[in-house]
C-alpha cells in the first residue's frame, strides 16, 4: 500500500520522493505518515520488538546473531517462516 501510495503521488504531483517526504513524512494526518506508522508496527511485531525497545541495539544484536549462523554454514530465514 505504501508504496502504491508514493507511486501514485509522485505521479499526480510530478514530485519526486524526496520532495514528496519533505512535505508529507512529518505530518500526522497525511497519508504517508499513517502508512509508515503502519509498516512500523508491523515491522515491531514481525521481529518481536516493543515500540519502546532499543531498537538500534535489537538490530545489532539481531544482524550479529544472524551473521553468526551463516559463518557457521546455517540457514538464515526471515521473521515469518516457520
Amino acid at each position: 500500500a505504501l508504496h502504491e501510495y508514493r507511486s501514485q503521488e509522485m505521479e499526480r504531483k510530478q514530485w519526486g520522493i524526496t520532495k514528496l517526504y519533505n512535505a508529507y513524512f512529518d505530518e500526522p494526518a497525511s497519508q504517508l505518515y499513517k502508512l509508515h506508522q503502519q509498516l512500523d508496527k508491523l515491522v515491531l511485531r514481525a521481529y518481536g520488538f516493543k515500540p519502546n525497545d532499543d531498537l538500534l541495539e535489537k538490530l545489532l544484536t539481531l544482524n550479529l546473531q544472524l551473521a553468526a549462523q551463516e559463518e557457521a554454514g546455517e540457514t538464515v530465514i526471515g521473521p515469518w517462516a516457520p
